[in-house]
């Protein structure tokens, strides 16, 4: 869904930019860019996707995907060494 239809979306259902980001206590700048999906604010998003009655990923499926990360094996090793000077039991 575009921009477009989000914004046509949220009038049917009488909301505008500036009520939503009043709700949430965040300035109507942050509510549009979320919307024309320059800014990732997931706690927007989320209400955003409720009043319409959909998901984040459904409506901004490229910002909102399950992107799994590569082997950690990097942080695991930092965890697992001890600091210069520890002893490990």
């Amino acid at each position: 869904m575009d921009a477009l239809d989000i914004s046509y979306r949220l009038k049917r259902l009488g909301k505008t930019q500036t009520q939503i980001a009043h709700d949430l206590g965040v300035r109507q700048g942050v509510v549009s860019n979320v919307i024309h999906d320059r800014v990732t604010a997931h706690g927007v998003a989320t209400y955003i996707a409720e009043l319409l009655g959909m998901r984040v990923d459904e409506l901004w499926p490229a910002r909102y995907c399950f992107k799994p990360r590569g082997p950690a094996t990097k942080r695991r090793k930092a965890r697992q060494e001890p600091a210069s000077g520890e002893v490990k039991p």
